[in-house]
């Protein structure tokens, strides 16, 4: 009797062991992917407030709105204004603006504060009101 209680002891373990590693493997959230759903919408340029970021996560793209300038006699979109394609990951951010015939991207240094409600990044496009090597956006209501 001993016995077959030891191997029902056994068999429970095991059991108990099978369980607990299926449950801690299941995919958690990542940083990346909770803050990937906090940035959908708009998003403002601190310093000058004059470009907006507006992410759209389902498709992992962003628009860039720079604002309009006068180029060969017609009112024209900002250079590097417009879709870019991201993936995050860490602290780091790769960019590929869709504009670019090249098809390849860049990485920049990316943060994203949560409890600020901004997002800082590497200056990925000519910011022509400053020379900040990094920028930071505030998420609009």
């Amino acid at each position: 009797m001993p016995h077959l209680i030891l191997q029902n002891m056994k068999k429970l373990l095991l059991i108990g062991i099978l369980i607990f590693s299926i449950v801690s493997c299941k995919k958690d959230h990542t940083h990346t992917e909770t803050m990937k759903l906090d940035l959908e919408g708009a998003w403002i340029e601190n310093s000058h407030k004059a470009d907006t970021l507006v992410f759209d996560t389902l498709n992992s793209m962003f628009v860039l709105y720079r604002g309009y300038e006068l180029q060969y006699g017609y009112l024209l979109p900002k250079y590097l204004s417009g879709p870019y394609l991201y993936e995050i990951n860490g602290d780091s951010i790769y960019l590929h603006w869709t504009g670019s015939s090249l098809g390849i991207g860049k990485n920049y240094y990316f943060f994203p504060d949560s409890k600020k409600r901004q997002i800082t990044i590497g200056n990925f496009f000519v910011d022509t009101l400053s020379n900040h090597a990094i920028l930071t956006f505030s998420k609009m209501e």
